[in-house]
């Protein structure tokens, strides 16, 4: 696949993900605004094309066949202007230096007898924000036999 495409597949990810059915609650305000700011550019871009109509139709009926031709679009779009590709490309780099690495280990479990979990080690090994939870609202009974717990970021 040519970066083109690679950056157009991931923009449609990003547009069309779960995240962003919920209206950004699951987003950092950082990376809301930048996503804001992405379907701003590619709206804009898609008005001057008379294209727009891909854009809102993907957005209001995510299937596949939709976001298809969104993407292929905005590939097209892409390729026949460079300062428009860039403008996303960086965009879409900013986002992935936004985000947050969460890491959590036994989360929400509950034991009612005795529980033994051996060593725990996360480590993160990319920039970016880093959350690291090894064990988060858990009930364990009669007793925890807890191994080494190693956190890296």
């Amino acid at each position: 696949m040519e970066p083109i495409t690679l950056t157009a597949a991931g923009i449609a990810t990003l547009i069309f993900s779960e995240a962003l059915k919920e209206s950004g609650k699951a987003l950092g305000k950082g990376i809301s605004e930048k996503v804001a700011q992405l379907l701003s550019a590619i709206r804009e871009k898609f008005q001057t094309a008379g294209t727009e109509g891909l854009l809102t139709r993907a957005q209001e009926n995510p299937i596949e066949k939709n976001t298809a031709k969104f993407q292929d679009e905005l590939e097209t779009q892409m390729q026949e202007d460079e300062a428009f590709a860039n403008r996303l490309q960086e965009l879409m780099t900013q986002l992935k230096s936004n985000e947050t690495i969460n890491q959590i280990v036994l989360k929400g479990v509950e034991v009612k007898g005795k529980a033994k979990v051996g060593d725990i080690n996360l480590g993160a090994t990319r920039d970016g924000s880093v959350n690291q939870e090894a064990v988060v609202d858990a009930k364990f009974g009669d007793d925890l036999d807890l191994g080494n717990v190693n956190m890296k970021a």
